[in-house]
């Protein structure tokens, strides 16, 4: 099955540890895709707190932060951590969610 998580909370909300727990369970069962959107795109940028978790969700997952949450924050693309990609607006995440995703979870 092929599993795609929403994450919209920044790595100090505790929403993010019920993302983590979700994310580590699909691992190895499913194919996992994560898309970083909102505040979410907190997540993906290299020295938070919990970057070590993020980059383990790497090892079995695809993960896209949000280009323009990535300009509205003043993250660039040189500050995520290694392995995340950016994906253009979202037009394209709404077709990825509705034509490859068996399953959404949005936290």
């Amino acid at each position: 099955m092929h599993i795609g998580l929403i994450l919209t909370k920044t790595p100090a909300e505790e929403g993010f540890q019920t993302f983590i727990q979700f994310a580590n369970m699909y691992q190895g069962n499913d194919e996992v895709t994560i898309y970083m959107v909102g505040n979410g795109v907190f997540s993906a940028r290299k020295g938070h707190l919990n970057e070590d978790l993020i980059s383990n969700l790497l090892e079995n997952s695809i993960i896209y932060a949000n280009s323009d949450d990535l300009k509205a924050r003043g993250i660039k693309e040189e500050d995520l951590i290694e392995g995340i990609n950016s994906i253009e607006g979202y037009d394209n995440l709404v077709v990825n969610i509705m034509e490859k995703f068996d399953q959404i979870l949005s936290f």
